[in-house]
């Protein structure tokens, strides 16, 4: 008998971008549009295909994140299509991870609202500089979420 796959994924973004409906529009295939801000990182768990994913919702409040990043097969790094601050952020999250080994993904969230993005397909690929991929997701729709896991899954590790 083979011993289960377990691997640990984080999410991390900045505030209000959309991280825990990403995540819970994965695990359990609904969105709620009012979510509780995150005030301290919490896991779920997903069997996807023969791997069972750690799901860490990292908080943007926590004090010392490298040992929730710690072990990290990857890190989903979300931003919010309607707030070009956050692309900034992901790329200062990017750069604080430089050295980390785990793959990244960097996720443009609320493309729904992609009549009022304040960025898009071009600033991601800039701040991925052909390292990481991206994609435009949708946690209120569902568009791309399962391809970002997918993705993990088949192709990053």
């Amino acid at each position: 008998m083979k011993a289960p796959k377990i691997w640990k994924l984080c999410v991390i973004g900045d505030k209000a971008v959309g991280k825990t409906s990403l995540i819970r529009r994965f695990v359990y295939g609904t969105f709620e549009p009012e979510v509780e801000e995150t005030l301290e990182s919490r896991a779920y768990k997903k069997k996807f295909g023969d791997v069972t994913f750690l799901i860490w919702d990292v908080s943007v409040y926590e004090q010392n994140i490298k040992p929730i990043l710690s072990g990290a097969k990857a890190v989903i790094i979300v931003g919010d299509l309607t707030r070009k601050e956050t692309l900034d952020t992901m790329n200062q999250i990017s750069q604080f991870l430089d050295g980390h080994k785990g793959e990244r993904v960097f996720v443009a969230n609320k493309s729904d609202l992609k009549y009022m993005a304040q960025f898009w397909k071009d600033d991601l690929e800039e701040i991925c500089d052909g390292v990481a991929p991206y994609f435009l997701t949708s946690a209120k729709t569902g568009e791309n979420v399962d391809d970002v896991f997918k993705y993990i899954l088949e192709d990053a590790v």
